[in-house]
């Protein structure tokens, strides 16, 4: 009934009943009174003697007061009934119009019912628009955690589903999906499945199937640590303030790119809404809300280059221990786009599958993969491994040179083979490689040969320096330049997990060895270790490569991996081509041309294969001394064209021995790979003494 003639007949009805009420009350009272207003008494009188006569007093009536008084009472209790009435009336009429809205919502709750739908997650593509990661349609299966105590229930899902009864009720109780969400019991369940239990309702009562998209890796395991992985939410996510709102059951970013840019490709959920029977089981779809879909995410990475990358630093490895490098477990390789600081591939072994991670994930899974024989494959060397540079590190450390007035034009040194920072106090002696000695040699020179007697001396006059001023006003000038170059703080790339490296300092070694004051002194041989690369420095492979590509190109890049973002017609509205790094290192052109000279004498003397590419390449092979390892860490660090930089390549080899010439593989073949030169098999070769 129409709301705006419901009110008046309520208004009207109430008066009614209060008026009826009034007038009842006041003749029921009147008759009353009528019966006992009248009040005779028959007294008897004495008389004189003889006479009996009664005498008949005059009628005793209530005075008026008494009859005001009763009035009185009757006309306020019927004002109570009135007022009681009205006020039922307005409420009446507010549940009526004001909140009949809110009250009819709420009532089509008990037969209707809303669930939110999944939006469809980005996908991830190369540079090219080729898929890295795309998406395909999946079904399941998800219940309430209160099912996990109906051992009908789980046995049926077990059965169902084919899962042994503790997985369900395990999948069952996990609260990390959330305390208010049902829980994933199993996905991407098969369809015959699912239409067993569509088809028993009444057997899988609040059993619930959900469609979402599942990851599909088109290029198998290919750049798995750049792409990362997804894996469902946990509670500690859902609590996170975020752009988006997670669900039990809902899968995220958890590392690489798909962490990197979970805002971007997770989308934005839609609802539906059901009529329902009275036990929930929905009969009509009645509104509907679509999801928005994640944006794709164009990443930096060229997939063929990727592709060969990971197969490169695989084989070279493989190589280093059939040649006799029986330690050899690990490494890393990477390639920056020098003009614009893209990472054009990056490769880290030992690597995973992100599908099995992304979709299928169990305990055992992750056992292996956590498993200390399997040399921690989820781990990325490239941006989280942190290594000494070693002789890599002596173009930084000669710039410093150059820079501070160390090293001027014609500054030689002669190496002997060994070195001492003073000749009567052999505390810091140290040795060159090359124990014969390399003889009177100039900084181009020293680089080509890699001396480490040239360095120790710029290393001795950097401590000469510190020391000589008062231990108030002493500056770190040597660890201030090579942080200039970004060593020892992050690139700024934008996958979680990057390490910082570390540049050691005074304070630093105060700070970490508080109770040993005999090993908080700064000391001659810091600083000489230090222009080697040696000593308590550590980088990482990023680092290093992107040091290079700043030499190559003249100016420090932040390392980077978007390259845009899609909107749904597949047009870019966001794209990340070049932007500056935080880090500028100061050097003039003479000075870089100085290093740059050094680095393309390292290569021309290497010759071999580097002779069958069609550019020229400028680099520097580094062997690193690890205390805890049980053979030398292998470097190489190069860019091409060398006039003309375009790619810079690095190479990092875990306990591949010396000489160093397994790095060299690694960058020589990804160079090859890139102008498309066969090379030919990976083999490691005799001689080769590369430090």
């Amino acid at each position: 009934m129409d709301g705006n003639i419901v009110i008046p007949i309520i208004v009207i009805v109430t008066f009614i009943l209060a008026l009826a009420t009034i007038t009842t009350i006041y003749f029921a009272r009147r008759r009353k009174n009528n019966r006992g207003v009248l009040k005779k008494s028959f007294v008897r009188h004495s008389l004189p003697a003889g006479v009996g006569i009664e005498e008949v007093r005059k009628p005793i009536f209530s005075d008026n007061r008494e009859k005001k008084e009763n009035r009185g009472r009757i006309y306020a209790f019927g004002i109570f009934i009135a007022a009681a009435f009205g006020t039922l009336a307005m409420r009446l009429w507010s549940l009526q119009l004001l909140s009949g809205d809110t009250y009819t919502e709420l009532a089509q709750k008990n037969y209707t019912r809303s669930a939110s739908t999944a939006a469809t997650r980005g996908r991830i593509l190369d540079r090219n628009g080729k898929v890295l990661i795309g998406n395909r349609p999946s079904l399941r299966v998800m219940a309430p955690k209160a099912a996990a105590d109906n051992p009908i229930i789980v046995q049926m899902l077990s059965l169902v589903l084919g899962i042994p009864k503790g997985i369900v009720r395990k999948n069952l109780l996990d609260d990390n999906q959330g305390a208010q969400s049902n829980r994933l019991v199993a996905d991407d369940v098969p369809m015959h499945a699912i239409a067993f239990i569509k088809e028993h309702p009444e057997v899988f009562k609040d059993v619930e199937i959900v469609e979402r998209t599942i990851r599909t890796y088109p290029n198998g395991a290919a750049g798995a640590h750049v792409l990362g992985y997804i894996g469902p939410v946990t509670t500690s996510e859902t609590d996170l303030p975020t752009v988006v709102d997670y669900e039990g059951g809902d899968f995220v970013g958890k590392d690489g790119a798909e962490a990197a840019f979970e805002g971007t490709l997770q989308g934005v959920r839609g609802s539906r809404t059901y009529m329902t029977d009275v036990d929930g089981v929905p009969l009509e779809l009645i509104a509907e809300v679509p999801p928005t879909s994640g944006s794709d995410v164009m990443l930096t990475v060229d997939v063929e280059l990727q592709k060969q990358t990971d197969r490169i630093l695989a084989e070279v490895i493989a190589a280093a221990r059939a040649g006799g490098a029986h330690y050899v477990n690990a490494g890393a390789l990477v390639c920056i786009d020098v003009e614009d600081g893209g990472i054009l591939a990056s490769s880290s072994y030992p690597s995973y599958n992100p599908e099995v991670l992304a979709n299928s994930s169990t305990e055992e899974v992750w056992a292996a993969l956590m498993d200390p024989a399997a040399d921690n494959p989820l781990f990325n060397r490239v941006i989280s491994g942190q290594y000494p540079a070693a002789s890599t590190f002596k173009a930084f450390t000669g710039l410093a040179g150059l820079e501070n007035g160390i090293v001027v034009g014609d500054t030689h040194h002669n190496c002997t083979g060994s070195w001492s920072y003073s000749s009567t106090d052999n505390r810091w002696a140290q040795n060159c490689w090359l124990t014969t000695g390399h003889g009177y040699l100039s900084l181009e020179e020293a680089i080509n040969q890699s001396c480490d007697v040239y360095f120790y001396n710029i290393g001795a006059a950097f401590f000469d320096r510190w020391y000589a001023l008062d231990a108030s006003t002493r500056t770190d000038d040597l660890q201030d330049y090579l942080k200039s170059w970004g060593f020892g703080s992050r690139t700024g790339i934008e996958l979680a997990g990057e390490s910082t490296g570390r540049i050691p300092t005074e304070s630093w070694k105060k700070a970490t060895w508080p109770d040993e004051p005999e090993r908080t002194q700064w000391q001659p041989g810091d600083m000489s270790n230090m222009c080697i690369g040696q000593g308590d420095i550590l980088v990482t492979p990023l680092q290093i490569a992107n040091g290079y590509a700043g030499i190559a190109r003249g100016e420090m890049l932040k390392p980077h991996l978007l390259h845009a973002v899609l909107n749904s017609e597949g047009n870019p509205v966001l794209s990340n081509i070049r932007e500056e790094s935080d880090v500028k290192p100061t050097f003039d052109d003479y000075s870089l041309a100085r290093i740059k000279d050094g680095l393309r004498r390292v290569v021309v003397r290497m010759g071999g294969d580097f002779n069958r590419l069609p550019v020229n390449v400028a680099g520097k092979s580094g062997t690193a001394e690890v205390a805890s390892a049980k053979a030398e860490f292998n470097w190489f660090a190069a860019y091409a064209p060398a006039e003309n930089p375009k790619y810079c390549v690095c190479c990092l080899i875990e306990q591949g021995g010396y000489p160093s010439t397994v790095a060299v593989l690694g960058v020589q073949h990804t160079l090859a790979a890139i102008y498309g030169v066969e090379l030919g098999e990976i083999i490691i070769g005799e001689g080769g003494r590369e430090r």
